[in-house]
């Protein structure tokens, strides 16, 4: 899965040590994603940090009855609540150009890429963790402690760590000639340029997206084997709440996925594509990836229209919160008004 938020590169212009390609038509990509992108980021943002916010208090605050898979829908929501919050800078990216140095760059697309790897890599955890509990419910039930849980989660944010540090080394502020803004980037050598990008591609797909969904789909497939077997499909009401999380992923990520697989192949060689369809293929990239950032704020909305136990515990809060509001209102008012007066 690609993390980068510039245009495509071909790495056959030189300059400064960095390496770009002039796109067909620059100032039609960059136009479009000047517009495109600030609407689409600012709605995902603010869905993202509301959704994903009530979601980790609502957990966080009950914390004593969470069930183990919960504590993975916590990592989760924490990677996308963290993930949306790094829009605003793609956001100005698009309109005005990178604003905020190399550092930022580089910390920026680091998170970004951190954040992004461990939300997917935590559904296949919640996945997992289905499996465990409904087809070997009996054998796996004191590996399932929560000691284990946290330690797989651990493990998960290591993993990714490690795999956003590529951001660490080689993302960098840079402006092409024919470009009137910075970009912030990945750049690399002049021998070694069309190896690293064939590289990062072939990983942003394997294990952003074809790995994970692959383990998904062998856990689902398994567990409703099981439970066709044992006829009690009704009585796994969290199921639903996963199932729909593993498809809302699927239509979000394939589009993006099927754009960067095309792309590979053009890179290589194995497809011929004029000026037209390289902008055609630009405007696809922006397009699918912002689909698949719409996914970090998706996640709540399903608890909130599925989850009943989330749903419950969300209401609640919110009456909770309006009776609060009201009693110290009353109070403001009361103590305003006359002993003697019978209104209440």
């Amino acid at each position: 899965m690609r993390v980068s938020l510039s245009h495509k590169v071909d790495y056959d212009y030189l300059e400064s040590g960095l390496i770009f390609a002039q796109p067909c038509k620059p100032i039609i990509i960059g136009h479009f994603n000047s517009i495109f992108i600030p609407i689409i980021y600012s709605l995902v943002f603010v869905l993202g940090v509301f959704g994903n916010g009530a979601l980790i208090f609502i957990i966080a605050r009950y914390k004593y009855s969470r069930t183990l898979t919960d504590s993975f829908i916590l990592h989760l929501a924490i990677a996308d609540f963290v993930l949306v919050l790094t829009l605003p800078f793609w956001m100005v990216e698009a309109v005005s150009g990178w604003l905020f140095g190399v550092g930022m760059c580089k910390v920026m697309g680091w998170i970004f890429a951190l954040n992004l790897y461990s939300s997917i890599l935590f559904l296949v955890c919640i996945s997992f963790d289905r499996y465990l509990a409904i087809v070997h419910a009996i054998h796996m039930y004191h590996k399932r402690k929560p000691v284990y849980i946290q330690a797989t989660c651990l493990v998960v944010w290591l993993f990714c760590l490690l795999l956003a540090t590529v951001d660490l080394i080689f993302r960098d502020v840079y402006q092409p000639s024919y470009l009137t803004m910075k970009t912030c980037t990945y750049s690399f050598g002049v021998e070694s340029a069309e190896g690293w990008k064939l590289a990062l591609s072939l990983v942003h797909q394997s294990l952003g997206f074809f790995l994970p969904i692959s383990a998904m789909l062998h856990c689902y497939c398994l567990i409703f084997r099981s439970l066709w077997r044992s006829n009690i499909f009704e009585k796994q009401k969290t199921l639903k709440v996963v199932v729909a999380l593993v498809v809302v992923f699927v239509i979000c990520w394939l589009p993006y996925n099927v754009v960067l697989f095309v792309d590979t192949l053009q890179s290589l060689g194995a497809i011929h594509a004029d000026c037209a369809r390289l902008n055609a293929l630009d405007i696809s990239r922006t397009v699918t990836q912002s689909l698949g950032l719409v996914h970090s704020c998706l996640n709540p909305l399903l608890y909130a229209f599925i989850g009943v136990k989330f749903r419950g515990e969300m209401l609640r809060l919110l009456a909770h919160t309006g009776s609060r509001k009201h009693s110290h209102t009353f109070s403001r008012q009361s103590s305003r008004e006359p002993r003697s007066s019978s209104t209440f």
